[in-house]
């Protein structure tokens, strides 16, 4: 059987693209990282490295053995801190990934909180919309917007339903008037959110007479991040269906005004993912405990 150790230096060997950087984000030289390699190659009986002079490369049995061998390290290193932290404080690192504006707008400013009450726990954060793999990428809690197509192995928590809401300035308002119907904004100067990931410009979501109605608002003005999109309806640039989490400090403070109430969407759940095991480190429900107590200063009616 494969040494976790040999493990290890393949999978440092095939991130780095180098023996010598490899060895060096384990601490060990650049010959016993090869001789390693060299043992867990003769163990599984196939070449998994292409060796130069200068560089390395993966055969495609290397390609194919790095993604399961990243979830056999990440396994073992959570099955670790399961047995060793089940019993008592929080303690070590916590790796969350969430959507970036939401990550930066609520998880961020909420940390200082945390901190104080779980001072052991160390929290990295990656902020990014792409759905990442909780066991390959080693990712504690994946936080999650809208329905959810890959639950396989992962137990999912539903931690609070954030709602898309119509906002523009106070000034706009007074200047161009309030709609009273969706079809009104094909007069306003509506600010639109072009997604990088996708390319596409989102559409603008209501219901009416009981049923879910997307559109499309030519506008002055796209942007492809979110938060700026914020600023400019705070600004007075235009008319933004944003997220509750996004608009509510401005409502709070009179920067921004909600309108089609009664038009609102469904809201659009936000959940916690965690690997489905036996034990679940205290860091885990530590964290999700503390996100359901803050998520109600995320609401613009709190």
């Amino acid at each position: 059987m494969p040494s976790l150790i040999s493990i290890e230096a393949f999978i440092s060997v095939a991130e780095t693209g180098a023996f010598k950087d490899g060895a060096r984000r384990l601490n060990l030289t650049p010959s016993a990282a090869s001789k390693a390699v060299t043992r867990l190659e003769e163990t599984l009986g196939v070449k998994l490295i292409h060796r130069t002079t200068r560089s390395v490369s993966l055969t495609p049995e290397g390609e194919r053995y790095l993604e399961g061998a990243k979830r056999l390290i990440a396994d073992a290193l959570a099955l670790g801190a399961e047995v060793s932290d089940t019993a008592s404080d929080p303690v070590g690192r916590l790796t969350v990934s969430a959507p970036a504006a939401f990550g930066r707008m609520c998880l961020v400013p909420a940390l200082d909180a945390f901190h104080r009450e779980w001072p052991q726990v160390e929290i990295e954060l990656w902020l990014d919309d792409r759905a990442v793999d909780l066991a390959g990428d080693a990712v504690d809690i994946a936080i999650r917007a809208g329905a959810l197509s890959d639950r396989a192995n992962l137990i999912a928590r539903r931690v609070f339903d954030d709602q898309l809401v119509l906002c523009a300035s106070p000034d706009y308002w007074d200047l161009h008037g309030m709609p009273e119907h969706p079809d009104d904004l094909a007069k306003h100067d509506c600010l639109n959110f072009r997604n990088r990931r996708t390319g596409r410009v989102m559409q603008w979501h209501f219901t009416q007479d009981g049923e879910v109605v997307s559109k499309t608002y030519e506008g002055s003005v796209t942007i492809d991040d979110g938060e700026s999109v914020g600023r400019a309806a705070r600004a007075g640039l235009g008319v933004s269906q944003m997220p509750s989490f996004m608009a509510a400090e401005g409502v709070k403070r009179g920067k921004l005004v909600e309108a089609l109430e009664e038009f609102r969407p469904p809201p659009t759940p936000f959940t916690a993912l965690y690997l489905d095991r036996r034990l679940v480190s205290p860091r885990i429900r530590v964290f999700i405990d503390f996100i359901l107590q803050a998520q109600s200063k995320w609401d613009c009616k709190t």
